[in-house]
């Protein structure tokens, strides 16, 4: 191959060179184009060029480590670590809106007593200087037993240690236990029979009993809700809250469709945002997951608030138990009773289909 002794590059021109045909073996003072010399190296060093490519695609294809090294591992690929969410669903919670809207009293002693006047004498018109007889009241006591809800929890030390890169296990456990007892209180505000559980208190669907209505196994209609409004008006009531079920409040609202588009919402903010919460006639009317659901059991409760709180002797505390093991056992206690000062002025629609 003839030579030429070309000028030296400067050092750009010999940086481009080296990136091009430098890599297919052309040197600076060869010719890879010379016609007269019969020299014509384009072919050969676009074939390497193209092989240098390539060949570089091919490592770069040939990647050590992928999404598949290492194989399958417990949880999916072994080199992957698997990252938990540390947010945890809690799929069996239910609402309490009943805990939010009874009013809580303070308790002393195991009892919790109030007097009430059940008959007055009344006053009277009478004639010019008419002899004054006394007028007689009526007064009756009236006694109901504080009942004991525990919720008893223990975490081990391992857990402890275990988990303390993803949650704080002890106050985990802690939360949940404290969400179980109140929904024990929620679900005993509504259901509680002292003669099928002795140690709870008695709930609203057995304490109402002066004013019932049984619908037999059929739909309930405005009328029904107005006539039980009325009933617990001339019963001296003065009903501020309805308690239904979920299948129960959306038709009453849909009965309400009829008349107005929109259903009213209650005129008073209640605590949390009740979902759907409507108001008809003044009244508020909320739905609790704990109301009976079945067919000819639904019921709506007729609540004069006025007359309804928790006596309270102790609140809700925590305290620890006894340590004998590697671990951390603690209850949560609360001492309570539903107190209804007056149940007379109040009714349920039952046998709702």
């Amino acid at each position: 191959m003839e030579t030429h002794m070309a000028p030296m590059p400067t050092d750009k021109a010999s940086y481009l060179f080296a990136q091009g045909f430098g890599k297919a073996g052309i040197q600076h003072d060869e010719y890879y184009y010379h016609p007269q010399a019969g020299i014509d190296e384009r072919n050969e060093i676009g074939k390497t060029i193209m092989k240098q490519v390539i060949e570089r695609n091919e490592m770069l294809q040939k990647a050590s480590i992928d999404t598949s090294t290492g194989g399958a591992g417990t949880a999916g690929i072994a080199m992957f670590p698997v990252y938990v969410d540390p947010t945890i669903v809690d799929q069996t919670r239910f609402l309490t809106p009943l805990v939010e809207l009874v009013p809580r009293r303070a308790n002393r002693g195991l009892t919790h007593d109030y007097n009430k006047i059940t008959a007055k004498g009344g006053a009277k018109w009478k004639l010019d200087d008419a002899s004054q007889l006394e007028d007689t009241d009526t007064y009756s006591r009236v006694s109901v037993a504080i009942k004991f809800g525990y919720s008893v929890g223990r975490v081990t030390g391992p857990a402890i240690a275990g988990m303390a890169h993803y949650k704080n296990a002890m106050q985990l456990d802690l939360a949940v236990k404290t969400q179980a007892l109140k929904e024990l209180e929620e679900d005993t505000i509504i259901n509680g029979d002292v003669g099928t559980y002795a140690t709870e208190f008695d709930g609203l669907i057995q304490v109402i009993s002066t004013s019932t209505t049984n619908l037999s196994n059929r739909k309930v209609t405005l009328d029904d809700i107005d006539t039980e409004l009325s009933t617990t008006f001339n019963n001296k009531g003065m009903v501020t809250l309805c308690v239904t079920d979920s299948a129960t409040h959306f038709y009453i609202k849909g009965l309400l469709r009829q008349y107005q588009r929109q259903p009213a919402p209650p005129s008073e903010g209640l605590p949390f945002g009740i979902p759907g919460s409507f108001n008809y006639t003044g009244v508020n009317f909320i739905k609790s997951q704990f109301m009976p659901t079945s067919s000819a059991s639904r019921r709506i409760l007729f609540l004069d608030m006025r007359y309804i709180y928790m006596a309270v002797l102790q609140d809700v505390t925590y305290e620890e138990l006894a340590k004998t093991n590697d671990s951390n056992k603690y209850m949560l206690k609360v001492y309570e009773a539903l107190v209804v000062t007056f149940e007379g002025a109040m009714s349920q629609i039952y046998g709702i289909a």
